[in-house]
C-alpha cells in the first residue's frame, strides 16, 4: 500500500527553514522558482523549506510513536540525532560483533531502530550497505499563482542586560540587536509513505520482522504523518516564531502502487488527481482519496485514510 498526502498551508511570519547567520542577521532559506507573468516565465527567489526540515520533524514525532508503541528506537535516534548508522563507531552501539554480510547488517539495523527501518541508512563502511527511506517528502514551496506575493523580510529584535560599572565587562554592549528574516507564503508540499517498504529487507524483498512487528510499524508511521500535520510541529524557531496560519486544503491518495497525488503548488492539483486515479481504475486497479478543505478538516480527512488502511489489513 502506497499513501500520498498533498498539503496546503498558509504561514505568515514563519522562520521555519533558516540556512545561516552572518553577523547578528539570520537568514530565511531561499530558492529559486519558474513562475509565469503576463504569459512570459521568470525566475525569481522565494521563501522555502527544505525537505531535509520536514523529514526531521516526521523522524522526531516517528520517534515518539514508536516508544509509545513499545518498539524499539535506537539511543542516536532518541536523541534526535539521526546519524542512521553511518559508520562502525554508530552501528556498534546497536549490533555488536558487526557482521560481514550486507543482508545480515540491514537485517540487524531494521530489528534495532524503527526510525531506520521506515527513514532509511547508509551504512559507509565496508561492506556498505544502503537503505532507501519508505518515506519521501518535497520542499515545501509558495502556490505557484500566488508566488509573487511570498515575501522574506527582515525583523528588527533587540535584547537589552542591566548594567552598571561593576557588572559591565570591557566592552560588553547592555543592548544587542539582531535581525531575523521572516517568511510569508502560502506553502505547498507533497509526502509519500510506501507502508509496504516497512519491515522489509531493500537487499532482498523480504521481511526481515514478523508479520505483527510490520503492522506494528506501519501504524506508528501513521500516526507519526498525523501528529506532524495536526500539531504544526515542524520547522525551527517556534518558541517565537510559531507561524500564523494553517493548512487550508489537503488530500490524500491511497493505492495499491506507487502513486504520488499531483503536487499542490498547482491550483488545479485535487482536479488532476483525480482524473489521474480514474485513469488508474480503468485499469483495474483500486484506490482511496479524501480531501480536506471547507466542509472537512485536516484531521477528518487523515483520520478516513487511516481507516481506510486498517479496513484493508495494512496494520
Amino acid at each position: 500500500m502506497f499513501l500520498s498526502v498533498g498539503v496546503r498551508f498558509e504561514a505568515n511570519v514563519e522562520a521555519l527553514n533558516m540556512v545561516e547567520t552572518a553577523g547578528n542577521y539570520g537568514k530565511h532559506r531561499r530558492v529559486p522558482y519558474l513562475v509565469e507573468e503576463d504569459g512570459k516565465l521568470k525566475t525569481v527567489y522565494v521563501p522555502a523549506i527544505s525537505g531535509e526540515s520536514l523529514a526531521h520533524a516526521y523522524q522526531e514525532h516517528l520517534v515518539r510513536e514508536a516508544l509509545s508503541a513499545g518498539l524499539p528506537v535506537c539511543d542516536d535516534c532518541q536523541r534526535g540525532e539521526f546519524y542512521k548508522s553511518m559508520n562502525k563507531v554508530h552501528l556498534g552501539k546497536k549490533v555488536n560483533p558487526i557482521p560481514d554480510d550486507p543482508k545480515a547488517i540491514e537485517e540487524a539495523i531494521v530489528k534495532a531502530c524503527v526510525v531506520e527501518d521506515v527513514g532509511g541508512f547508509l551504512y559507509a563502511e565496508k561492506p556498505p550497505v544502503r537503505r532507501s527511506s519508505a518515506f519521501q517528502v518535497s520542499y515545501a514551496l509558495p502556490v505557484k499563482s500566488v508566488a509573487l506575493f511570498a515575501t522574506s523580510e527582515p525583523q528588527l529584535h533587540a535584547r537589552h542586560a542591566q548594567m552598571d560599572a561593576s557588572s559591565k565587562k570591557g566592552n560588553a554592549s547592555e543592548q544587542m540587536i539582531y535581525y531575523v528574516e521572516t517568511g510569508t507564503a502560502l506553502y505547498g508540499f507533497t509526502f509519500n509513505l510506501d507502508l509496504d517498504a516497512v519491515g522489509v529487507s531493500a537487499i532482498t524483498s523480504k521481511p526481515v520482522l514478523d508479520g505483527d512487528e510490520i503492522k506494528k510499524r506501519r501504524e506508528v508511521s501513521l500516526k507519526a504523518l498525523f501528529r506532524m500535520l495536526s500539531s504544526s510541529q515542524f520547522g525551527a524557531k517556534l518558541s517565537r516564531f510559531f507561524p500564523v496560519g494553517g493548512i487550508t486544503e489537503l488530500v490524500v491518495a491511497v493505492t495499491d502502487h506507487p502513486f504520488v497525488v499531483t503536487s499542490p503548488i498547482y491550483d488545479d492539483y485535487i482536479e488532476k488527481t483525480k482524473r489521474r486515479l480514474e485513469v488508474l481504475k480503468s485499469f483495474g486497479e483500486e484506490s482511496f482519496l479524501v480531501v480536506a478543505g471547507e466542509e472537512k478538516v485536516p484531521e477528518e480527512a487523515l483520520k478516513e485514510a487511516i481507516d481506510y488502511l486498517n479496513e484493508k489489513g495494512a496494520f
